[in-house]
């Protein structure tokens, strides 16, 4: 058995050592290695075995850096794209492409008004009995536009009002504010610089409605240019602008003006804002427009009638206790002043305006040279006053955020608050209450006196049955909640004091109609509330 075994050992092992030589005689003659090697072959191979190691490892090193560069550089370029297409919120989406210098935001706001106006004269047949009165509720304004930029320094905001089932406008304005540069420029439907209350948007007022000197004076938008300076600190600016008469509505004026002036100075003082500025604008009155003076397109006045009157702070009704009627004058010119301060939660502010009416004198017949249209033709009778009358209002006001908060304010005007505690993140919003005082004064002490004969006719005797404007004192408070910084509600009450005024004989127990009409007195309660959304 053993030399059997032994003997296939042998018989395997010839096999074994048999079979590459087989397969190494079976090859080609020039793929056959040579039996002896090659000394410059060796070298070679020795050079590339130390060699190529190293170079793979590099070639691989600086394949991958540069794959990592690409795939960083296709990350920035889609993390742009996708910041480029996911707008930011502010209210609403906002798309903004700062490198380029685009942005869109569209904007809007609801305002929803409701409340009581007393009537001073409720008895059964009191002379002031009008649905007008009473309760009410009002869609106060329903706007919706959008603002944005374009590159170079260009913008546009614009915003339409649907409230009542009419269309009015808002702002709808291009604008030119270059980087880096001290000037800015406004063309098309704007404020006419009227002053810090005015100018500021009715989102942040701090009450339901504007002064009653800026519902008297007709301050309001126009169609015009304006330009203003701001120096390099932010703190001081002055405006000018040149305006129509009117703003965008069907008037075909093209006679009327208004050019108009303010400067704000604004500094801070530790942590404290400040506030001071001035306005001044003149108004010369369209000779060839028919709109009325009180009209919701602003004009001034209605070929040649200028006329100045004020809602008891209130919307919600149309009556006017105080007003002094249509009648002819030339121009008027409106100087104001501004103060204000923001002392943490604290805020204080004060205007005033005074207005001085150029008008024509008794006897004038309007049949003029300047009256190319004939609209005041010979014997026609325009009531004018006995001089140039002036009149001013003004309003002190103080309110406190009891949760905190700090008045906003930006760029010379009352701006947004910062809700400190949400209502969405487990707060209770912002709690704020303001008091002011207003007052606005339709008499003039330059006016004959006596109820019969402040205003005179152009062509004839004195006018019978007219009294001045009369005068308007209110004392209002209220408070706003403002749950989110885009959510406000308004809770207020206000009391007007009404002395005189074209309404005054007509008050059950007032007066006789004696020429002491003027001096007396009777009140008027408003309660309001607004519920507010904007974005």
């Amino acid at each position: 058995m053993k030399l059997k075994f032994a003997a296939v050992l042998l018989a395997g092992s010839a096999l074994a050592v048999s079979a590459p030589a087989l397969a190494q005689g079976q090859l080609p003659e020039a793929q056959q290695e040579p039996t002896q090697p090659d000394a410059s072959d060796a070298t070679a191979d020795a050079a590339i075995a130390a060699a190529a190691p190293v170079d793979d490892a590099q070639a691989k090193i600086e394949l991958m850096q540069a794959q990592i560069e690409a795939l960083q550089e296709s990350i920035e370029a889609l993390k742009s794209q996708v910041t480029k297409a996911t707008p930011s919120w502010k209210g609403m989406p906002q798309w903004e492409d700062k490198d380029d210098g685009w942005s869109f935001k569209p904007r809007g706001r609801i305002q929803w008004d409701a409340g009581y106006v007393s009537n001073p004269d409720d008895e059964p047949n009191g002379g002031l009995l009008t649905r007008n009165l009473g309760w009410n509720e009002r869609a106060r304004r329903i706007r919706l536009g959008a603002e944005g930029t374009i590159p170079g320094g260009f913008g546009y905001k614009f915003e339409m009002d649907f409230a009542n089932a009419a269309v009015g406008f808002g702002d709808v304005l291009l604008t030119y504010a270059p980087s880096g540069k001290p000037f800015n420029v406004s063309i098309g439907n704007h404020e006419t610089l009227n002053g810090l209350e005015q100018m500021t948007s009715s989102r942040f007022t701090s009450f339901i409605e504007r002064a009653a000197f800026d519902d008297a004076f007709i301050n309001t938008r126009r169609i015009g240019i304006s330009a203003g300076f701001v120096n390099a600190a932010g703190n001081m600016r002055i405006n000018g602008g040149l305006f129509a008469a009117h703003s965008i509505d069907s008037s075909l004026d093209n006679d009327g003006w208004i050019g108009a002036a303010r400067a704000v100075y604004s500094p801070l003082m530790g942590a404290n804002q400040l506030h001071l500025g001035a306005n001044l604008q003149h108004r010369r009155f369209s000779q060839n427009n028919g709109a009325t003076a009180s009209s919701s397109s602003g004009a001034p006045s209605s070929n040649r009638l200028a006329r100045y009157r004020a809602r008891p702070f209130s919307q919600l009704t149309d009556v006017r206790f105080v007003d002094t009627g249509n009648y002819a004058a030339k121009s008027d010119t409106i100087f104001g002043l501004e103060a204000a301060g923001i002392f943490k939660s604290l805020h204080v502010a004060a205007e005033g305006q005074y207005l001085k009416s150029n008008a024509y004198g008794a006897g004038d017949t309007f049949d003029i040279a300047d009256d190319p249209l004939d609209l005041f033709p010979t014997g026609a009778t325009a009531l004018v006053p006995g001089g140039n009358p002036s009149f001013w209002g003004g309003y002190i006001e103080a309110g406190y955020f009891f949760t905190g908060e700090t008045r906003g304010y930006k760029n010379g005007l009352w701006d947004r608050t910062k809700v400190l505690k949400p209502f969405s993140k487990g707060g209770w919003g912002a709690l704020q209450g303001n008091v002011r005082l207003d007052h606005l004064d339709l008499d003039d002490s330059d006016l004959k006196a006596g109820f019969n004969n402040n205003f005179e006719n152009g062509t004839s005797a004195a006018s019978a049955g007219l009294t001045r404007g009369g005068k308007q004192t209110g004392l209002l408070a209220n408070l706003i909640w403002i749950p989110e910084d885009y959510v406000r509600f308004l809770f207020q009450y206000s009391h007007a004091w009404i002395r005189g005024g074209p309404l005054v004989d007509e008050v059950e127990g007032v007066g006789s109609g004696t020429a002491g009409l003027d001096e007396e007195k009777y009140g008027v309660d408003v309660f309001m509330t607004r519920a507010q959304i904007d974005f």
